[in-house]
């Protein structure tokens, strides 16, 4: 029995791609980091049918995901007719741990601008009574 779990960031451009029997699929990349060093694997993943489509829906490149699946390595005779290998993480199942997507981070940002001037309900010029001040 082999499992794997890994935490990373998504490295590119999710493309949701669908089978010719209707199965949605997305092969992509994460980066892990190793342990406590500087080094990083990126690691081959596939994720198949609902996961997919919410993956695609609320993360894109940069976005950081835990998944839980196993290890394959799938062969096949090439062009050249030699045998080729792909190594892949078959996801099992997969949560999100935050989404970057553009749109998200965009909108992010603007509200961040909006919410961090406190006064902008207020008007720029202010009337005090002289005679209604303590002192």
């Amino acid at each position: 029995m082999q499992r794997f779990i890994g935490i990373g960031n998504i490295t590119r451009n999710l493309e949701l791609k669908y089978t010719t029997t209707n199965k949605a699929i997305i092969e992509t990349n994460i980066a892990i980091k190793r342990g406590f060093t500087d080094e990083t694997d990126f690691i081959n993943i596939q994720v198949w049918g609902k996961q997919a489509e919410n993956l695609a829906k609320y993360c894109g490149k940069g976005s950081k995901i835990a998944i839980d699946g196993e290890l394959r390595i799938d062969s096949f005779d090439g062009r050249d007719g030699k045998k080729v290998y792909k190594t892949y993480i078959l996801v099992g199942s997969v949560e999100f741990l935050d989404t970057k997507k553009k749109e998200n981070k965009a909108e992010e940002k603007q509200e961040a601008v909006d919410n961090s001037d406190v006064f902008r309900n207020f008007a720029n010029e202010v009337e005090i009574d002289p005679m209604s001040l303590p002192f």
